[in-house]
Formats: C-alpha cells, sequence, structure tokens
C-alpha cells in the first residue's frame, strides 16, 4: 500500500455546469507520493439530492450524497445533515454528537472497514481528520487548511488552495476522505454552526411535516 507524508496544496477552480447556473466548484492539485486528484461539487442526480466526488489516480473514489428539502433551496455542496458516504464499493457508517461542547465532542465519527477516524473542525477554515491507532498499526491525522475565504471570485481565479499537512504516515483512502470533506458543508462541527443548523433542523421538519414527506 502506498503512503503519504509529504505536505501537498489543491487549488480552487469553477466551471461551468449544464443545470446549475453558479457552475461547479472545488479543488485540484497532486501528491507527491499519490499524483492528480480533485473534489468536485455540486454533482445533481435528483432535485433533492446534492453529491460531492473526490477522486485521483491513487486514491479510492470517495463520495458523500446529501438528500432532503434542505438540499432543494440550491445548497452548493452537501451537509452531515442526512448524508451517506461511500469509499470505493463500500459504505462509511458515520455518527456524530449534535450538543457537544468542544470541538472533539462535536467530532464526526466513521468506520470503515477495520478502521475508525474522527474528523473535527478547528475553525471555520481548517479540520482535521484522525485515524486511530489499530493493533500494531500507528494512526494518522491529515489537517487541512484553506488559504481564505471561498468567494466566487476567489475560486474561479485559483488563488484559493487548500494545505494538507500529515501527521504520522497516511494511506490512500485517509488521504480521499481528507479531500472529500473539502467539498462537505461541515460548518455544522462549529459551535456557531451547529447553534445555526439547530434551528434549521426544526423549520425543515415543520416543513415536511406540512407536505407529507
Amino acid at each position: 500500500m502506498q503512503t503519504v507524508t509529504t505536505p501537498f496544496r489543491l487549488s480552487g477552480y469553477r466551471d461551468r455546469h449544464p443545470s446549475y447556473t453558479k457552475g461547479f466548484e472545488g479543488w485540484r492539485g497532486s501528491s507527491p507520493e499519490l499524483g492528480e486528484m480533485s473534489v468536485l461539487y455540486p454533482v445533481r442526480n435528483a432535485e433533492d439530492e446534492v453529491r460531492s466526488i473526490a477522486q485521483g489516480e491513487n486514491i479510492p473514489t470517495a463520495v458523500y450524497d446529501a438528500k432532503g428539502l434542505h438540499v432543494q433551496a440550491g445548497l452548493l455542496m452537501p451537509t452531515l445533515n442526512r448524508g451517506t458516504l461511500r469509499v470505493g464499493e463500500d459504505e462509511v457508517a458515520m455518527s456524530r454528537n449534535r450538543l457537544g461542547v468542544t470541538d472533539q465532542a462535536r467530532a464526526l465519527h466513521l468506520t470503515h472497514g477495520g478502521d475508525t477516524y474522527r474528523l473535527w473542525a478547528v475553525n471555520r477554515l481548517q479540520y482535521a481528520l484522525a485515524r486511530d491507532p489499530s493493533g500494531a498499526r500507528p494512526g494518522a491525522t491529515v489537517r487541512v487548511e484553506q488559504s481564505g475565504k471561498g468567494t466566487m471570485s476567489a475560486m474561479k481565479s485559483g488563488r484559493l488552495y487548500l494545505a494538507f499537512t500529515i501527521e504520522g504516515v497516511a494511506d490512500p483512502t485517509d488521504i480521499a476522505l481528507a479531500v472529500l470533506f473539502s467539498g462537505v458543508d461541515r460548518s455544522t462541527l462549529t459551535p456557531g454552526g451547529s447553534v445555526r443548523a439547530f434551528f434549521a433542523r426544526g423549520r425543515d421538519q415543520a416543513v415536511e411535516l406540512g407536505t407529507g414527506l
């Protein structure tokens, strides 16, 4: 299995979208060990579904989907609410404590095969993905920092970038997951985002009850 220890960057970009007027957004670049990779969003297969896709030369394809009425509002990227995640053909189990007080308490917990992960927000522009140690296999942490706010003009110009740094030795699945979550709305992992999401869930549930969905 290939391993990753060298820092790398992905640059922001925008492209045309056949049915979404704001176009595609995403990040693309290369790792010295794993070659070219990218994440793309929003990919829409239905009115109430939005998807992000991470793929590359030497990483497994990872796909994150979100479905529901909240998606119909024109979300640019899927949210952690009502999401499903797949790496290759395997579904990844996800859980989180929405009432957690600290960054770690609010972390998203992932289980893929025999590996367990934690994804947490450092702030709105930084996040980290940690794979827990398992048996004789040590853990690894991938830290991601965005260089600035993702405005439309900044993404289109390519000025924005994501900086990936690795603590320990990461593998291609670790990197695929870390890259994918750059295309997922992680705001609910932050203190302010979790409060806003609480009220938004109540509003969405009221709408669903009213429409009978």
